[in-house]
């Protein structure tokens, strides 16, 4: 039987900093990080959206023994939860009301399923399995942060693996053709988060990532050539709807004495935000058997080859498969 724990009370993060909390010692199925700021919407158009609130957490990581098991960005973590899980956001009180406070629910999963004893972290001893956040509290749109993190481990498991997601991030100086290495140390990849800092966006479209290819030892491994904008779109084959809180659009009248909602005419205003343009997956495990996961085993190297449209920051975050 499955075992929810509060690991962490809820406690105010004042100021930007790094800090650490013991996670447990049991095996270790998700951890919870519940994040709870105010609204700072005195000026209406400084809402944040689900993403951006994950994005208060310029980096979390669990490590084990020093190590990082899971590293990214928050909101990377949240398009990893989706694209790979298909996990919803959720979030407590999503209202614009100022200094309303919110519940943001960011989840971190250790394994292939969730309440899967056989794919989970392994038991540990205390101090061992450490999560580290680094803080960024004082971002427009939110203020009073305030966290919580609960966990559900699964006593007795014995588990087989375990998945490693550790952020490899670089910063292309030009355009064209552009590789970017992942590891390739022997375990199997189930998939690959692409980040890029500019989506596909404007009447001339030039997204961070362009046309890219999977490469293992300089051969074409599942996705040989894909268009960003198209891998964007391979979640959807496994009937996954867009991502909950994302931006969109009322039709409003501006001129009318009280806010009125129109169906032909007056002005556009947009809620939320969106980010998740700014994200694809390469899924290697579409069927959930490692049908099709990328073994790296006896290889040298494994990398992305891009055509560059806009040299900017990307992002790309590995699924490994850690036997135990």
């Amino acid at each position: 039987m499955f075992l929810r724990n509060i690991a962490l009370q809820e406690r105010a993060i004042a100021a930007d900093i790094i800090e650490s909390y013991d996670i447990g010692v049991n095996p270790l199925s998700v951890i919870l990080l519940c994040l709870r700021p105010l609204n700072e919407t005195s000026t209406i158009t400084t809402f944040k959206s689900y993403l951006d609130i994950c994005a208060a957490l310029n980096k979390v990581s669990v490590l084990y023994r020093g190590e990082a098991i899971v590293s990214m960005r928050g909101e990377d973590l949240a398009a990893m939860n989706y694209f790979r899980h298909g996990l919803m956001p959720f979030q407590g009180m999503n209202l614009d009301t100022d200094n309303f406070r919110r519940c943001c629910i960011l989840p971190i999963p250790m394994g292939r399923f969730m309440y899967d004893g056989s794919t989970c972290f392994p038991a540990t001893r205390r101090g061992e399995l450490i999560l580290e956040a680094d803080w960024d509290v004082a971002d427009t749109g939110y203020d009073g942060m305030r966290f919580s993190m609960e966990t559900i481990e699964l006593p007795g498991a014995s588990p087989t693996e375990y998945e490693k997601r550790v952020q490899i991030a670089q910063t292309n100086g030009s355009t064209g053709d552009t590789d970017m290495d992942l590891p390739a140390t022997g375990n199997l990849i189930r998939g690959v988060l692409l980040f890029g800092t500019t989506g596909f966006t404007g009447a001339a479209p030039a997204p961070s990532w362009g046309r890219l290819k999977l490469l293992l030892d300089n051969v074409e491994a599942g996705y040989s050539n894909c268009d960003w904008e198209t891998l964007q779109m391979e979640h959807s084959l496994l009937g996954r709807t867009t991502p909950s809180y994302d931006a969109h659009q009322h039709r409003v009248d501006a001129t009318a004495a009280v806010a009125t909602q129109q169906t032909i005419a007056g002005t556009m205003s947009e809620v939320g935000r969106g980010g998740w343009e700014k994200y694809a997956f390469m899924n290697l495990d579409p069927t959930w058997d490692d049908q099709h996961s990328l073994v790296t085993s006896g290889k040298s190297r494994l990398l992305i080859r891009a055509n560059i449209e806009t040299a900017d920051a990307v992002r790309a975050i590995p699924i490994e498969v850690i036997k135990l």
